[in-house]
């Protein structure tokens, strides 16, 4: 089944308060219900979207050995630099808080993953600059432009979960996110046929929430909020529309209230899995964003009850990350 999903228009969260509201209601309704939106007039431009694809093809059509010039550490920690296909598996954290066992495939990927040009604990790796000019001044900016995208986001949770603006801004104000390329490189689709590798494995995300960005290749698929086990492919648009979904730090702070969407990516929706065609390469750019990591994940105390009591433990947005991505580079 292929999922269409709703387009919403971010246009209408600074028109009129009944547009306002209607934005807020709507986002939050369509997360509820199935995990994820697509959102158009997000603030970033199309011009700067087309060259963010644009320049990832080029950083990953680099000879190995340019890229590898900006390396990922072989342990999970820090989360920066180039990473080769094969070297980070998703599978080790599939089924997590489903009682399941890490996953038995591999992923077919290779990512590259930076974070603010300002942050205090955790430097970026760069290709050298001849390698690619431009590349590191393009990265560093669309990050900033994203966190604006960010922060009004937020906003509009907040204003339709009915808690604080400014307390949901604060814990995220320190920008310690994680931005993600990613490259999934083409491949026969019999090299997925017998379920020992895969695009990349089922999961959630880290952090509060992701803003998405694919091309038209599709594969993308995202567990039915309402149908847990049922996955529903989502139809490839324009890769200027966000794909907003949720992660684990939303879940935790809303104590359930809104559930983390668990996806994947495999075959297109229109590929012969019993044919002998060629999957095409597949682009998307993730920009994960993370409360700050000192900011506690405990419920907030608006989404606990007698009704509602209490599912989680106190943890730091620090230490629940680290938690999940160690299992990463095993």
């Amino acid at each position: 089944m292929i999922s269409k999903g709703v387009v919403l228009d971010m246009a209408l969260l600074f028109g009129t308060p009944n547009q306002k509201k209607e934005f807020c209601s709507s986002l939050l309704y369509h997360l509820k219900s199935q995990g994820w939106v697509k959102i158009q007039n997000h603030g970033i431009s199309r011009e700067v979207i087309h060259k963010l694809f644009s320049m990832t093809k080029h950083f990953f059509n680099l000879p190995y050995e340019e890229k590898m010039k900006a390396k990922h550490p072989p342990q999970a920690n820090p989360n920066r630099g180039y990473s080769y296909v094969g070297q980070e598996n998703v599978a080790q954290i599939s089924g997590y808080g489903k009682g399941k066992g890490p996953g038995k495939s591999r992923d077919i990927k290779e990512t590259f993953d930076m974070g603010a040009a300002n942050d205090s604990l955790i430097n970026n790796q760069w290709i050298p600059e001849e390698s690619l000019p431009g590349f590191r001044e393009f990265m560093e900016s669309f990050y900033e432009q994203a966190f604006k995208a960010e922060m009004h986001l937020l906003s509009a949770l907040a204003i339709a979960l009915g808690i604080s603006e400014n307390h949901v801004k604060s814990l995220h104000d320190r920008a310690e996110n994680e931005f993600r390329l990613l490259h999934y490189p083409a491949l026969p689709v019999s090299y997925l046929a017998d379920k020992t590798a895969t695009r990349i494995a089922e999961h959630t995300d880290f952090g509060t929430i992701t803003m998405l960005f694919q091309d038209s290749t599709g594969g993308l698929q995202v567990e039915d909020q309402t149908q847990r086990g049922a996955f529903r492919d989502i139809e490839p648009s324009a890769p200027t529309d966000l794909i907003l979904n949720i992660g684990d730090s939303l879940q935790r702070l809303t104590n359930d209230t809104l559930l983390a969407a668990c996806h994947r990516v495999t075959y297109p929706p229109t590929t012969k899995k019993d044919g002998n065609e060629v999957i095409p390469d597949r682009y998307s750019i993730a920009y994960f964003v993370k409360p700050n990591r000192s900011a506690s994940l405990l419920p907030l105390k608006e989404f606990v009850s007698e009704e509602t009591p209490c599912k989680y433990d106190n943890v730091t947005a620090w230490e629940w990350n680290n938690l999940r991505i160690a299992k990463l580079y095993t």
